[in-house]
């Protein structure tokens, strides 16, 4: 990524993941950190569906009268993206305020990336007075940056599935239980819709650990597009995100809505929220912009940060009958082959790109037993685009959220 204050950070510390959480811990001490300051809390842990459900629920909050700041990751197109204070963008000046404040404090020694970051927020959710705070899990759950809270907070665990096998460990038992650690007793938990096995695996511990928890399908279902639990039933029609699997996301924003805000929540104001929710990136229409000149004939445009296997069939569901071409990328160490050779059945054209990102997928390591194609960077596709599309086509650029970022901000351009 090229931007500046993303880049600095890079350079002071490496993005190297060691999940641990005494740096943090240290760091925090030394900038005076207050738990007691804090909104309260919604922690959020999962695989897919974390920053969807994130944005649901605030807003969901927000469309109730209640401020909300939040912390998600990864950005798209600027590191600003990842903090929000009362539902805005941190501003450059203050972001830069408070990661100079923590490295000074930090006084040079070992931190991760993510760590530093994630004091530089805490300190900055302190200082700034919220109703609430959507604190969204980096990586894992046991071992994040984010989970050294220690009073009582809701804590939502979305869907689980295979992904960060190298640091959370290659069974769906072994990932389910770095999510999990998220949760202690003073947590009101709630677990969104899991493959069967994850879901037994879940409320073994939960039994094992002596913590109750609201359940999808016991607690709440989603039903011909409503949400439905007791007698409280939303309409999920006019959801603003696009594809089945959002409504199960929204599902769970609206079961955490409705246990935060308890009587004061409001079906009409919840309905409206579904409506006017933004979060870019996700099956995402692209109706004007820079892509729209550069792309002489489509149907429709669409962006996926479809990053692993289930986020790839949850895209695959959502796929109209008729042509359509796909441009993609990866990094190195996701599933990309698996990825590439499902989808090569279901799309026309594939064109993989390199993006802009050192660990990026390049044409060596493409499966020679596909019909791929290759482009070193995305402007170099649109001559391919050009060549395949037609009026009757629809376009997808899919695939990391790192080249989704640079699909949007070259669609911001003016030319």
């Amino acid at each position: 990524m090229k931007d500046p204050i993303f880049q600095r950070l890079l350079n002071l510390h490496p993005k190297f993941s060691d999940l641990s959480l005494w740096r943090i811990k240290k760091l925090l001490k030394k900038i005076n950190f207050d738990e007691n300051l804090l909104p309260k809390v919604i922690h959020i842990a999962g695989t897919n569906g974390k920053g969807s459900t994130a944005a649901i629920l605030k807003s969901i909050l927000n469309h109730h009268d209640y401020s909300t700041h939040v912390y998600s990751t990864p950005h798209l197109v600027k590191f600003n993206e990842r903090i929000q204070l009362r539902s805005k963008e941190i501003s450059n000046q203050k972001l830069l305020e408070y990661l100079k404040f923590c490295e000074d404090k930090n006084e040079g020694n070992l931190i991760t990336f993510f760590e530093i970051t994630t004091a530089a927020a805490f300190k900055a959710f302190q200082d700034h007075k919220a109703d609430y705070l959507i604190l969204e899990v980096g990586l894992g759950g046991r071992f994040d940056a984010t989970n050294i809270l220690k009073k009582s907070k809701y804590a939502a665990i979305t869907p689980i599935s295979l992904d960060h096998q190298d640091y959370l460990g290659n069974s769906l038992d072994q990932i389910a239980f770095e999510k999990l650690g998220i949760l202690n007793p003073k947590s009101t938990i709630f677990i969104n819709r899991q493959k069967t096995n994850v879901m037994k695996y879940i409320k073994s511990q939960l039994k094992k650990r002596k913590l109750a928890a609201n359940l999808f399908n016991i607690h709440w279902k989603i039903k011909s597009n409503f949400y439905l639990s007791n007698d409280i039933r939303v309409n999920l029609s006019k959801l603003s995100l696009l594809g089945s699997h959002q409504l199960i996301n929204a599902g769970l924003a609206i079961h955490l809505a409705r246990n935060i805000l308890k009587e004061k929540f409001v079906i009409e104001k919840t309905e409206k929220a579904l409506m006017n929710c933004e979060w870019p990136g996700r099956l995402q229409q692209i109706k004007s912009g820079l892509l729209n000149k550069k792309i002489k004939k489509y149907k429709n445009i669409y962006l996926d940060g479809f990053h692993n296997i289930d986020g790839m069939k949850a895209l695959i569901k959502s796929l109209p009958k008729i042509r359509k071409i796909l441009i993609c990328s990866f990094l190195k160490n996701k599933k990309y082959i698996q990825m590439l050779s499902n989808l090569s059945n279901h799309f026309n054209k594939i064109i993989v790109v390199k993006m802009n990102e050192e660990n990026s997928i390049t044409e060596d390591l493409l499966p020679k037993y596909l019909k791929l194609y290759f482009a070193n960077s995305l402007t170099d596709s649109f001559k391919m685009i050009n060549k395949f599309s037609s009026n009757q086509t629809t376009i997808y650029f899919g695939g990391s959220l790192y080249f989704i970022g640079e699909v949007i901000k070259l669609n911001r351009l003016k030319n």
